[in-house]
């Protein structure tokens, strides 16, 4: 998906469930995605984040 899709899917998901949510440029296929923040901690992705929306947890 393109980068300003994924971020407002990202802006979406955030208001809709309360939770934090990051794009990512993922390594393998240069696409941009949507990952949750424990996906983002599991795989150690904190060098592909290129958008975060975070909770105060």
């Amino acid at each position: 998906m393109t980068k300003q899709y994924a971020i407002d899917l990202a802006k979406r998901l955030y208001r809709d469930n309360d939770r934090s949510y990051f794009v990512i440029q993922d390594p393998k296929t240069e696409e941009y995605r949507v990952i949750e923040k424990a996906e983002k901690e599991r795989d150690n992705l904190n060098r592909f984040v290129v958008f975060s929306i975070e909770t105060d947890d």
